[in-house]
C-alpha cells in the first residue's frame, strides 16, 4: 500500500512539475491547454516513475 501511495504522490508532483514547465515555456497558455499537454504526457510520466521506484 505504501508503494502505491508513494507512486501516486510522485505522479501528482511530476504532473505539477510538467505543468509548471509547460507554463513557463508558454506563459500565454490557458489552463485548458496546460492540462491537455500534461494529459498527453501521462504515460511518459508514469513510465519515468516506475524507473525511479
Amino acid at each position: 500500500m505504501d508503494d502505491e501511495k508513494n507512486k501516486l504522490k510522485m505522479a501528482v508532483i511530476a504532473g505539477a512539475a510538467r505543468a509548471t514547465k509547460y507554463y513557463s515555456e508558454n506563459p500565454r497558455a490557458s489552463e485548458e491547454q496546460i492540462i491537455q499537454k500534461v494529459t498527453e504526457k501521462v504515460d511518459e510520466i508514469l513510465e519515468n516513475i516506475d524507473d525511479t521506484i
